[in-house]
């Protein structure tokens, strides 16, 4: 079977709560994704599919699997700008770039991700108030509209469209290449501090603190994880890691400026689920998260620079461990003076028994151009919480509706239950990207699950 054809296979996103039956294609050359375009009435773009719902899975119609493009057509290392097709992986980018002195501005929680798929989320990473998403370093993209026709969209050349595509959630058409603006480093490694604190007020009041730093500085990274399950007055302690690339004057004589990467990493391979309720109960949830909490010290520490910014990388597994039901990631940002909404939300997991296997929290500063980007100055809260929990479909819905009234918003690209009547609220920006994206998909191609369950397509 070449690249090019069509074949029927199950998909799902990386939570594995959602799997669907459905036709893929996987056209190898430009021509071979304009003629599965073309002949196709409905069409859902997919890259490396980690959103973990269902962001990249269809509605009605065929999968179009963007992974066979993925050459690195240019790199200029005077300026550090690549130019790349849609399917490259931030890993690709990374290993290349990397040992020249350029690293990816912005890199989420994994390098596994295509450059397509991080430009549709407008990924973001632990240093958001200085380098804001990943939407801000692209240069240009060439986009497909629905209708065959390729068009180059910029900040500067069809503004409207460019930034509906930046966070679109890809529904405004199939991104081809992108340019991205690299940014310099000296190493591979980053010099990590931890801290410890004793109560979700004191947690709060150290990042709030650290993001005032990290507005001056785009290479300042934090991020706290959160020990949801102490009760009383220390619920919400934690410990929070701020980082830095390393200069060459913070390694040991004997220490090379580029770390090696040894091995190859689980991400490449799938996993299978564990069958029935895997590893994940109350029990062991607990335990993991009281002793991550007693045997982690704080204090400096050199790692190597992709350990510490994409850490879901050394668990690539960790979805099968939440069993056959699988993972729901609920993420939501709320702006700085709702840092309450945190605790409300805390509170109300440990009140209805939805304990959480992971929380981590992060500042958030000011949000791009992307009308549907999920970035807003201020908080984001992610918990992982084991599908299976969460027998009754709404039962997050009252976190949607308190998220919603303090301003904030959830994340679509991890999205996989939360109410549409919210969404128009949270994204008020939805009826101009709605207009955009008429426009630029005349022919009514474009859908996924998402869209068709959230009605963010008129």
């Amino acid at each position: 079977m070449t690249p090019d054809d069509s074949s029927t296979t199950e998909l799902s996103g990386w939570g594995r709560t959602t799997h669907k039956h459905t036709r893929v294609r996987r056209p190898d050359t430009q021509g071979g994704v304009v003629d599965a375009v073309l002949a196709e009435p409905e069409v859902t773009i997919r890259g490396a599919g980690k959103s973990y719902g269902d962001a990249a899975l269809p509605g009605q119609g065929v999968v179009l699997d963007m992974t066979a493009r993925d050459r690195i057509i240019s790199f200029d290392q005077g300026n550090g700008v690549i130019v790349v097709e849609a399917g490259v992986l931030l890993k690709e980018i990374a290993e290349q770039a990397l040992p020249l002195g350029w690293l990816l501005p912005v890199m989420p929680g994994t390098e596994w991700i295509t450059v397509g798929g991080a430009i549709a989320s407008d990924v973001h990473g632990k240093n958001h108030p200085g380098a804001g998403s990943f939407g801000r370093h692209v240069r240009w993209l060439a986009l497909l509209r629905s209708d065959g026709v390729p068009t180059q969209l910029s900040p500067g050349q069809d503004a409207d469209a460019f930034w509906s595509t930046i966070g679109g959630m890809g529904l405004t058409g199939v991104i081809l290449q992108a340019a991205i603006q690299l940014h310099r480093v000296e190493t591979g490694w980053a010099v990590r501090e931890r801290h410890r604190t004793e109560s979700l007020r004191d947690t709060l009041s150290v990042l709030r603190t650290l993001a005032t730093h990290q507005e001056a500085d785009p290479d300042h990274h934090v991020v706290a994880w959160l020990d949801v399950h102490s009760t009383g007055t220390s619920l919400g302690r934690a410990l929070i890691d701020e980082f830095h690339p390393a200069t060459s004057t913070d390694l040991p004589a004997a220490v090379p400026p580029f770390p090696e990467r040894r091995g190859r990493s689980t991400a490449a391979r799938p996993i299978r689920s564990l069958p029935g309720p895997g590893l994940m109960s109350r029990a062991t949830i607990r335990a993991a998260s009281a002793a991550r909490w007693h045997l982690s010290r704080a204090g400096r520490q050199l790692v190597p620079l992709h350990s510490a910014l994409c850490p879901l990388d050394r668990a690539e597994s960790w979805p099968a461990a939440f069993g056959r039901a699988g993972l729901i990631q609920y993420q939501f940002a709320v702006p700085p003076e709702e840092g309450h909404v945190v605790g409300e939300v805390l509170g109300y997991l440990a009140t209805h028994r939805i304990a959480p296997a992971l929380a981590t929290l992060k500042n958030l500063g000011r949000g791009s151009g992307g009308l549907l980007s999920f970035p807003i100055p201020g908080w984001t809260l992610a918990v992982d919480l084991p599908a299976r929990w969460l027998h009754d479909p709404d039962a997050l819905r009252s976190i949607d509706k308190l998220v919603a009234a303090a301003g904030g918003r959830v994340y679509l690209a991890k999205d996989a239950l939360s109410d549409p009547d919210l969404i128009p609220v949270m994204y008020p920006r939805l009826p101009v990207w709605q207009r955009t994206q008429a426009r630029l998909d005349p022919d009514r191609r474009w859908t996924s699950a998402l869209a068709e369950r959230l009605g963010l397509l008129r």
